[in-house]
């Protein structure tokens, strides 16, 4: 199976010192959207502050702290598409979806579904990136892909 290439880093670029940090979402409930990700998926609040009308938060994963996601709750936001599935949602430009890496996703789809989360698709192979794939959806409709690595390489594409 093919590992992704592995460029090298470029410390003389006028770009770096990005860093991937967090993707924002939008919820029209701040208080479900925490429910979801605090008590259903078990993330950690890193901060919570106001923003106009609105209730923003940082939450991470359960056991990392270099990646998060923004939540931005409150009423006002109009609802987006749902799609059937993975391939229904790459007829839409722009955002599809956030990656997060797993041990197994066998495992981890068990315990989402035993949490009565949406699971989207069984999981698949892609052997062009080395990768065990599998999607869930939140309550409203935002996908999330799962990713484990399978033949060497780390969890990184």
């Amino acid at each position: 199976m093919p590992l992704p290439a592995n460029p090298p880093k470029d410390p003389r670029s006028p770009f770096a010192s990005m860093r991937g940090h967090h993707t924002g979402i939008r919820y029209p409930d701040y208080e479900q959207a925490r429910a979801f990700w605090v008590d259903t998926m078990g993330w950690r609040i890193l901060q919570v502050w106001p923003y106009g009308d609105l209730t923003l938060a940082y939450v991470m994963p359960p056991n990392q702290d270099d990646f998060h996601l923004e939540i931005l709750g409150g009423p006002g936001a109009a609802a987006q598409t749902v799609f059937g599935d993975v391939d229904a949602s790459l007829s839409v430009n722009g955002y599809n979806h956030v990656c997060l890496s797993v041990d197994s996703v066998d495992e981890t789809l068990a315990e989402l579904r035993r949490r009565g989360v949406d699971v989207v698709n069984p999981p698949f192979e892609i052997d062009d990136i080395s990768a065990r794939l599998a999607f869930f959806r939140d309550p409203w409709g935002n996908m999330f892909e799962l990713s484990e690595r399978i033949g060497g390489g780390d969890h990184g594409h």
